[in-house]
C-alpha cells in the first residue's frame, strides 16, 4: 500500500510543477480592437500586421494581416507552411497554376510552405487575416 501511494506521490510532483509555471506564467492578455498597434509588414507596404504572440523575425507566431480594399498581392511564397483564417473583408487566395477561390469571413487557408500563391483583398472593405505559423515569417518573391 505504502508503494503505491509513493508512487502517486511522486506522479503528482511533475504535475505540480507544471500547474506552478502555469500560474507563475502571469495573467492573461486581452486586447480589444481598436487597440491593436499596426505596423507595416515591411516599409512602404500598404499591409499592415499586428502579432498576437510569438516572434515572426525568430519562429512561431501569430498576427492579424490587414490589406486595404482592392489590394492584389504579387505572386509569392514562405519559406513555412501557414494557416490563415478571414476575419473581416473577401479575400482572394490563389495557388499558383491551380485553383483561386473568393473567401469570405470565416474561411480558412492551409498554405504549404515553399509553393508560390496569390493573396488579394477583393471586395470594398478592408480584409483582416488571422495567420498562423510554426515557423518564422518570411515573403519569397517569385522571380
Amino acid at each position: 500500500m505504502w508503494k503505491k501511494s509513493l508512487l502517486v506521490g511522486f506522479s503528482l510532483i511533475p504535475m505540480a510543477a507544471l500547474a506552478g509555471q502555469a500560474a507563475g506564467a502571469g495573467a492573461g492578455t486581452m486586447v480589444s480592437a481598436d487597440a491593436m498597434q499596426w505596423q507595416e509588414i515591411e516599409p512602404g507596404s500598404p499591409m499592415k500586421i499586428t502579432i498576437l504572440w510569438g516572434d515572426r523575425n525568430k519562429g512561431e507566431y501569430a498576427m492579424l494581416l490587414k490589406m486595404p480594399a482592392g489590394f492584389v498581392a504579387p505572386i509569392h511564397a514562405h519559406t513555412g507552411d501557414y494557416h490563415g483564417t478571414n476575419l473581416i473583408g473577401t479575400w482572394r487566395h490563389s495557388f499558383e497554376g491551380g485553383e483561386e477561390r473568393t473567401l469570405p469571413p470565416g474561411s480558412y487557408v492551409f498554405q504549404p510552405g515553399m509553393e508560390m500563391h496569390g493573396d488579394a483583398c477583393a471586395g470594398p472593405e478592408d480584409c483582416i487575416l488571422f495567420v498562423h505559423q510554426h515557423v518564422k515569417g518570411d515573403v519569397i518573391p517569385k522571380r
